[in-house]
């Protein structure tokens, strides 16, 4: 199944970057995600999600002092890949996402709000854990023509929807993938100071500038 093929070299990827001589480099990524997003205990309710979260941006996001990225790193030693896992780790869609609807063909359809763009989801991906009208952060890919969402997901509050999609109107202006990947980030820092303060309207934390 694609789906399985990606997210399996996924995990071998983590094997390799999460033990032995990286251990320290997990360590110090752990510390600078929790800058960027904010600290979750293993008691919160998204803990899973955001652990995964973690885990696509330490392999995928976060540069070395060299510029490099453990995905880089990866394919470097191991050219045996199939192209088209080797195309997935090099054009990972780190985005904001309204989920649509389930179409009559029972796929799920995503709106890319970031990006502008519509995706329909492969048929093996039955369910994402979320519901219609649910705003999230996530990942997503292309397999041989066929869309899939990564696991982890960052679940907004629906009441931010107007002013999110006004602030994603303006990046696609600037076409500036690391004002992208810093606003989604900071998407997540803001949903981890709502979970602390959760009486108070969204509106007033998810303030975008």
């Amino acid at each position: 199944m694609k789906l399985t093929k990606v997210e399996n070299t996924i995990d071998n990827m983590l094997t390799k970057y999460t033990r032995g001589e990286y251990y320290e480099t997990l360590m110090q990524a752990k510390k600078e995600y929790v800058a960027l997003t904010g600290r979750l205990t293993e008691e919160d309710e998204e803990y899973e999600s955001r652990m995964y979260c973690f885990n696509n941006w330490y392999l995928f996001q976060r540069r070395d002092a060299e510029g490099s990225s453990m995905s880089t790193d990866y394919l470097h030693n191991h050219p045996e890949l199939e192209e088209k896992v080797q195309d997935v780790i090099k054009n990972i869609n780190h985005s904001v996402f309204e989920f649509l609807k389930v179409n009559l063909k029972k796929e799920i359809v995503l709106y890319d709000i970031l990006h502008d763009k519509k995706i329909t989801l492969g048929a093996e991906q039955t369910s994402i854990n979320l519901i219609v009208g649910d705003i999230f952060t996530g990942r997503s890919v292309v397999y041989d023509g066929t869309h899939f969402l990564l696991r982890g997901v960052c679940l907004l509050p629906t009441g931010i929807v107007s002013g999110l999609k006004k602030k994603c109107k303006a990046l696609r202006k600037l076409n500036n993938p690391k004002d992208e990947i810093a606003f989604l980030l900071q998407l997540e820092s803001l949903k981890t100071k709502y979970l602390r303060y959760s009486h108070i309207d969204p509106n007033e934390i998810f303030i975008f500038t």
